[in-house]
């Protein structure tokens, strides 16, 4: 206890009346320091810095990251690869029979093709989320994604105490971010699935800061939504070395889009 507050085996011995005594001399001060808080900019500027600095975030113009995805209970380890640029998104997994899965956002068109080839199109809500994975500067204006979002107060989360902030994005789903209150890193997120046929409450935690290029980023990130448990791995990153055809639209894509266009 730092030798501050008497310990819990004094505590016990003392009178119920000097207790609350005490407690209503020390509640204010307490009241006092949980209201100083950092303000929502404060807490995402440190977080800018202490990855490496706006400027370090904004000298490269796409990115490349190989790494792994991971299903423990299916026994499950891919081998992926990310490519970013100018907002668009492409995410590619080599599955056990050597196909391929893939994922992608043109900067209109938000898509998913499977091993076998079937295509599914993302609309309203959920193209919008994916046009945010794709904002390869995302950490440097966190706020245009939402209507509101506030500190809320300091929680523990993996382990960890953070600053904890809470909103509602633009799409009107509760977002809420942990940042680790001594080093101002992100720690993670929480959030709900349901609305994209998820199971309900859901986390996304971030682990093992490295450095990349000047830029420090998390090597491990572990989702959990209700049971389920996925765990994607960061290998390496290279910059600037996507060229804009990686997101050309697959064919099958652009069918699907056009059957979903025109009925």
């Amino acid at each position: 206890m730092n030798g501050s507050l008497p310990t819990l085996s004094f505590i016990r011995r003392m009178p119920v009346g000097f207790l609350l005594l005490c407690f209503s001399i020390l509640t204010p001060a307490w009241s006092q320091a949980a209201a100083k808080l950092p303000t929502t900019s404060e807490v995402l500027q440190r977080y800018v810095e202490a990855t490496g600095g706006k400027d370090a975030l904004l000298r490269h113009k796409s990115m490349t990251v190989h790494g792994r995805y991971q299903v423990p209970a299916a026994k499950l380890d891919l081998e992926t690869v990310i490519y970013t640029k100018d907002g668009k998104l492409l995410w590619t997994a080599i599955l056990p029979n050597g196909k391929t899965a893939s994922s992608g956002y043109d900067g209109q068109i938000a898509w998913d093709l499977d091993g076998s080839g079937a295509a599914t199109i993302h609309r309203g809500d959920e193209a919008k989320s994916v046009a945010r994975d794709a904002d390869m500067y995302y950490h440097l204006h966190v706020t245009d994604y939402f209507k509101s979002f506030d500190v809320v107060g300091v929680q523990e989360f993996n382990g960890r105490p953070c600053y904890h902030l809470k909103g509602v994005n633009n799409w009107g789903r509760i977002n809420e971010h942990f940042y680790d209150q001594q080093n101002g890193l992100l720690l993670g997120y929480a959030f709900n699935t349901a609305w994209r046929g998820g199971k309900g409450d859901a986390t996304e935690t971030f682990e093992d800061y490295k450095d990349f290029g000047g830029v420090l980023m998390p090597t491990k990130a572990i989702s959990r939504d209700g049971d389920d448990l996925a765990i994607t791995l960061t290998t390496s990153v290279t910059y600037d070395d996507v060229d804009d055809s990686v997101f050309a639209l697959p064919e099958a894509v652009k069918k699907a889009a056009a059957a979903k266009t025109n009925p």
